[in-house]
């Protein structure tokens, strides 16, 4: 059985071959199939006179059916590999699916083209940043970026991908792909009948389409990816990256200023720190929001932190909420209960103990010190990184093993999307030979309208509060909770 394509185009054939009736021969015309490669095929139709052959789609080069290339690229935007594709044509009815050599020929097709679309879409977006970076009064090729790195999981054989995003475009600007595990390398070495000899001649041949480019830890990844960007940074966009936006790893930016990639010339570095405590989750909530709301001044931001820790000193006898700032009102109870002019029934919850006091204290004196606080100057953070990261594993999914050459596609296919869209995934089936219809457009559209309607709602200041306010209710909601249920769940806890 061929399946629905090839039931459904014999079905009517044979209708018509029962009307149908050569002119030269005036007999019946018999329709069969042949020379089936994955879901393409050639339709045969003879008679006595002789045969003529149709192809079941469009070819690329005369060669490859297009039907094919298409239903890979489709499904690796899907996150789907060669697998699920013969799983969804067998229950669909479709045929047998692609065979392993079609379906790498295909993959390879998708990488080339990809990556040709990727080049272009980082290149617009470092001319965007640059022409916004002189706008903002600042050198138009010395950069600001934020850097992350996302892998899939931590240990040896992981691999992971590492971004830089630009400051004021918000827009990918470079990244590195690195494994530390090759699927080749590691079958061969656990060859029972191999020979050291052979074993170092296959990897001579090997070595230059090694995927494994990066040795040591997960961690270390991150790290040895910033380097290899920062110091690329010329070649590939003209630019110098002069300030580094990070997530308070101080082991990225103390390597950033070792290695000295532009030389003697600094870096400057920027990134937001974190307190972060199981006990007392509540406060690294207002810790971070009196970062954001106030990242324009140092002592803003310090009279704001430090509001937070006399919010939970406070009692009923010495409240103390004069250091609570404009817009407290959202985690400040006390300060809704002046405003609706309820004090006289606020009642304070139990202040911080003297112990928790002495263990506090130290911290905030830390976490609020100028020197902290003036690489906290701008609020800058890394939502697009980890915005992106989502994106990205999205098409290689984290449960599933990939290939060196898919997470290279995903990457390639993340970064397009996160910066300008679905309309590169047509550039992308365009480089790949495939003829676009007008549905592949309209999807396209819908996509990035839904897209940019979506980012518009969560840009604006009432949709941030929102969230933070929604963020506060369920951290209050989950205290309460515990406090009436008891600990259900850590470490000891069976004990």
């Amino acid at each position: 059985m061929h399946g629905y394509r090839i039931i459904h185009f014999l079905s009517l054939f044979n209708i018509l071959s029962t009307l149908l009736k050569c002119k030269e021969c005036e007999n019946d015309v018999e329709f069969k199939v042949k020379g089936e490669q994955g879901l393409g095929f050639k339709l045969l139709v003879e008679c006595d006179c002789g045969s003529n052959e149709i192809d079941s789609c469009p070819k690329i080069n005369n060669k490859a059916f297009e039907i094919n290339r298409r239903i890979v690229f489709a499904m690796r935007v899907l996150g789907v590999g060669l697998q699920g594709i013969n799983i969804f044509c067998g229950l669909m009815d479709l045929g047998q699916g692609l065979s392993t050599n079609i379906y790498y020929s295909c993959l390879a097709n998708v990488w080339i083209a990809a990556k040709a679309v990727f080049e272009i879409v980082i290149r617009k977006a470092a001319s965007e940043e640059k022409e916004k970076n002189a706008e903002a009064g600042n050198e138009p090729s010395h950069l600001s970026v934020s850097g992350d790195g996302t892998w899939s999981k931590r240990g040896f054989s992981s691999f992971g991908v590492v971004t830089l995003i630009g400051k004021y475009s918000n827009k990918l600007l470079d990244l590195i792909v690195k494994f530390s595990f090759c699927q080749a390398c590691n079958y061969w070495r656990n060859k029972d009948d191999i020979t050291d000899d052979e074993l170092q001649q296959w990897y001579e041949a090997h070595e230059e389409n090694c995927a494994c480019n990066h040795s040591g830890s997960a961690g270390k990844l991150e790290v040895d990816g910033i380097i290899e960007m920062f110091t690329r940074s010329d070649e590939l966009h003209n630019v110098k990256y002069v300030n580094y936006i990070g997530d308070g790893d101080t082991k990225t930016f103390k390597a950033l200023l070792e290695s000295q990639p532009y030389g003697d010339q600094l870096i400057g570095g920027k990134g937001p720190g974190k307190l972060i405590d199981s006990l007392i989750k509540d406060l690294t909530i207002y810790y971070g929001l009196s970062i954001i709301r106030n990242s324009n001044s140092v002592n803003a931001m310090k009279d704001a932190i430090w509001a937070t820790f006399y919010h939970k000193y406070s009692t009923d006898e010495n409240p103390q909420h004069e250091k609570c700032p404009p817009g407290a009102d959202l985690w400040c109870k006390w300060r809704q209960a002046e405003i609706n002019n309820t004090l006289s029934e606020y009642k304070h919850p139990a202040p911080l103990t003297s112990e928790a006091q002495e263990i506090l204290r130290p911290i905030y004196e830390h976490l609020s010190s100028a020197d902290l606080l003036e690489r906290c100057l701008g609020g800058h953070i890394q939502n697009n990184n980890e915005s992106f990261n989502a994106v990205l594993w999205k098409f290689a999914p984290k449960h599933i093993f990939s290939s060196a050459k898919i997470i290279e596609i995903s990457s390639f296919l993340a970064t397009c999307i996160f910066n300008e869209g679905f309309v590169p995934l047509l550039q992308i089936m365009e480089g790949m030979g495939i003829k676009l219809g007008i549905n592949a457009k309209i999807m396209a559209d819908r996509r990035d309208e839904r897209r940019f309607r979506i980012a518009e709602k969560r840009a604006t200041a009432a949709s941030k509060e929102a969230r933070l306010a929604h963020r506060l209710e369920q951290c209050t909601k989950n205290e309460l909770y515990e406090e009436e249920e008891g600990i259900l769940y850590g470490p000891g806890i069976a004990d």
